[in-house]
């Protein structure tokens, strides 16, 4: 027989779910803090841990409604970062020629 152990233990460093082994699945949750990216968008990273296997599901990047792998979340952020970049530039009055 194989005896469950406490979630917390699995922890990965960046989760800050309190967790509780009676709660059954719903403690083998791991997310870390939510980052408010703009109104009603909100970013956290989340996986699942079997405490008695060890396997484990994630980590993701879930970003409103979508789950997002972190090689993905990490392509965005570089988009929106040129994206930004671009919209810093001075308009360049020979284009418009």
């Amino acid at each position: 027989m194989t005896v469950a152990t406490s979630n917390a233990s699995w922890c990965p460093p960046w989760c800050v779910t309190a967790h509780d082994p009676s709660q059954g699945e719903d403690d083998w949750l791991h997310l870390s803090e939510p980052l408010v990216l703009a109104d009603g968008v909100v970013a956290r990273l989340g996986m699942s841990i079997d405490p008695t296997t060890g396997e484990q599901d994630g980590p993701y990047v879930f970003l409103g409604d979508e789950q997002l792998e972190p090689a993905e979340a990490e392509r965005l952020g570089v988009e929106l970062t040129a994206l930004a970049t671009l919209g810093q530039r001075p308009p360049d009055p020979d284009a418009a020629a």
